[in-house]
């Protein structure tokens, strides 16, 4: 499954390499907290609503709620896919599942206490002849945000030139979590935003400047010691963020959560468990 306009795809660019590091890699609280306060407080000017939000990323699903399961070379990780908060990009994400398309794929960027980034047909994530580049408009939800182990679905610099957005595509990446130091948590604590979104942060961990910048449509909630070991992968250079040993998904299938149940993740106070029903 192919589509899109390849010729304009920046990913296929030689400055691909630097294009994924957001210029996040530097955090500094300023940066972090006056976007992730602006994202909450402007909700007059927006079409979300941050003051009813409902934490659905800790809260157990039904059974029937469609799991991707990620076989990789480092083992095996599972997250929920959120059909009704970004309805688009799952049914995107779930035909190319189904499809096969991200059997074999490469982990092909590493940015330690950011993300890992995965789904691509070639290791440098440069787009080849197999590569899907299908773009998906943003969809954003008050109910999803970057906690470690959310899915974004990333994808083209989209939109007018007044109002830019980064698209869904065929790529992933798997937000990690930066360090939640006592200073850090002081500083999240004083934005004096929706409580409930700051305590998951910091009990669950993640990346608040992300908050509300990209189509978040999964959850990463088991086999979270297989997910850390690829957040924390040795890459060639600071600029590729390339890994230097060959990492990739093995293969990827739908399941449901009846099938692949681990209830105790989603108690927010709990950041250890990992422990699967099969």
């Amino acid at each position: 499954m192919k589509s899109g306009n390849k010729s304009e795809n920046p990913l296929k660019k030689n400055s691909f390499r630097t294009y994924f590091q957001f210029s996040f890699i530097a955090l500094c609280f300023i940066a972090v907290f006056s976007l992730f306060y602006a994202c909450q407080k402007n909700s007059a000017n927006s079409k979300l609503d941050y003051d009813n939000v409902e934490l659905i990323q800790y809260e157990i699903p039904a059974d029937d709620t469609p799991v991707a399961v990620f076989e990789t070379d480092k083992g095996t990780f599972k997250a929920v896919i959120f059909q009704d908060e970004a309805p688009n990009t799952a049914e995107y994400f779930i035909n190319l599942v189904n499809d096969g398309y991200y059997d074999g794929t490469h982990v092909f960027a590493v940015q330690d206490g950011v993300y890992f980034m995965g789904g691509s047909k070639t290791d440098n994530g440069v787009d080849d002849d197999e590569t899907d580049t299908t773009q998906i408009d943003q969809e954003l939800s008050p109910n999803l945000w970057p906690f470690r182990g959310s899915m974004i679905s990333y994808g083209e610099t989209g939109g007018s030139i007044f109002s830019q957005s980064v698209m869904s595509g065929s790529r992933i990446l798997f937000v990690d979590t930066v360090e939640f130091t006592e200073d850090f948590i002081a500083e999240l604590d004083s934005t004096g935003g929706n409580e409930d979104i700051i305590n998951a942060f910091k009990q669950k961990g993640g990346v608040p400047n992300f908050s509300q910048q990209y189509t978040i449509f999964g959850q990463v909630y088991d086999g979270l010691d297989i997910y850390d070991e690829i957040c924390s992968v040795d890459v060639t250079d600071s600029e590729s963020l390339k890994p230097t040993s060959e990492l990739t998904f093995t293969k990827v299938y739908m399941s449901t959560y009846g099938e692949h149940k681990n209830d105790d993740f989603f108690n927010i106070e709990n950041t250890t468990s990992d422990s699967s029903e099969e």
